[in-house]
């Protein structure tokens, strides 16, 4: 598109065989211009963006936590924040 856009004006500015030598050049610089112009812009996309939002709806319902006893993974949910330990009984179940 630049190309003919520059060989169009090149085309209006010369005259005789200098009008030849400017149509030329208008296509050339046309089309390097043209080249740079589709590469800065990157091309034009759509994308559909969802922005993360922060939401305080107070503490969680639940907490998923998973712990290792006698190099047993275990996982429970528990109602209240779990702190730095967890009793637990010989089966490392939590204590109630």
């Amino acid at each position: 598109m630049g190309a003919l856009i520059g060989g169009v004006i090149g085309h209006q500015i010369g005259g005789g065989s200098g009008k030849d030598i400017a149509t030329v050049g208008g296509a050339v610089a046309g089309a390097a211009i043209g080249s740079n112009q589709g590469r800065d812009s990157g091309g034009t996309s759509i994308r559909d963006v969802r922005r993360c939002e922060t939401a305080s709806n107070g503490p969680p319902e639940y907490w998923d936590v998973s712990y290792r006893f006698r190099n047993v993974e275990h996982r429970i949910q528990m109602t209240s924040p779990p702190g730095r330990t967890i009793v637990v009984n010989r089966d490392g179940e939590p204590r109630q």
